[in-house]
């Protein structure tokens, strides 16, 4: 977590296809963020990646040093959680570092089955009492704008 010292600083970059994986390891991402499906954010604004990606993510992530995390953090009715879960269950095998989640459903579901979970800026935390109350759920939160 960044205390302010330059060496504490996580470049996170955005990846929506394999090109933009390949611009973000080159520029020296430490980690990247990118969605699976269509219940991330994402989802409108660029190409996303798939289920069977997510071997191939993880592999040239890991030769790179660099993090991933898949963005599941729209919100979530009864019809997605099948589908939610199953992209879940697939981020936990292929290794994927961490879930950025701002349902409940899928924060629960993702520590229940023992991934990271950042929580999102979907969430709207922006106050220290919505801190503590994230901080029982989430390793990392980032903070609404």
């Amino acid at each position: 977590m960044p205390s302010g010292n330059h060496e504490d600083i996580e470049l996170l970059s955005p990846a929506g296809d394999f090109e933009s994986l390949m611009a973000a390891i080159q520029g020296g991402a430490d980690a990247i963020y990118f969605g699976v499906g269509n219940l991330n954010m994402r989802a409108g604004s660029s190409k996303n990646f798939t289920i069977p990606d997510l071997p191939e993510i993880k592999d040239r992530c890991s030769e790179n040093g660099i993090l991933t995390n898949v963005t599941l953090n729209t919100v979530m009715y009864d019809k997605d959680l099948e589908y939610a879960k199953s992209i879940i269950d697939a981020i936990k095998e292929a290794d994927i570092d961490a879930v950025i989640a701002s349902d409940f459903s899928v924060i629960q579901y993702a520590r229940n089955v023992g991934l990271k979970v950042h929580i999102s800026t979907q969430a709207n935390v922006s106050n220290v009492e919505s801190l503590k109350f994230f901080a029982n759920f989430g390793d990392v939160i980032v903070l609404a704008g």
